[in-house]
């Protein structure tokens, strides 16, 4: 996910130190009296994005890169019915590090924590289904 950079007014230019593992944690966003101004991103994301890259392939990079936590809330999902069922749990390198009832307060916790990738689902014994409406024209085709 996103490392958060808070900038201060000043009379002289701004500087940022950053290493490679920063960017592969994923954007960095600037902000400026607590509000968002900017992203910086790893250079292949920008070549990625430049390139106009299918947004489903990327949405497919980070479903894998959480696949490995998916599989440990599903491993965990029997302790977990009994111990915070009801309740929205993170997991990261496959271990439940936080749970709460209000997936937004979890979430900002996690990101003050800077726990990345994290994946977050509800307790449940039914797995969580949305259905989104296809986005796709379905055309008259003669049979």
């Amino acid at each position: 996910m996103a490392k958060t950079v808070s900038l201060k007014e000043a009379q002289a230019t701004y500087s940022l130190s950053l290493d490679k593992t920063d960017l592969a944690q994923g954007p960095i966003i600037l902000e400026h009296e607590g509000e968002p101004v900017a992203a910086i991103i790893g250079i292949e994301d920008y070549r990625r994005l430049v390139a106009g890259q299918d947004d489903d392939t990327w949405r497919q990079e980070q479903l894998q890169r959480l696949q490995p936590e998916r599989e440990a809330f599903q491993r965990l999902l029997p302790e977990l019915l009994k111990t915070h069922k009801g309740q929205f749990v993170a997991i990261h390198k496959g271990k439940m590090v936080d749970a709460d009832t209000d997936n937004r307060e979890l979430a900002k916790r996690i990101y003050a924590r800077k726990l990345f990738p994290v994946y977050i689902q509800l307790v449940s014994e039914k797995p969580r289904v949305i259905e989104l409406p296809s986005p796709e024209e379905v055309r008259r085709v003669p049979l």
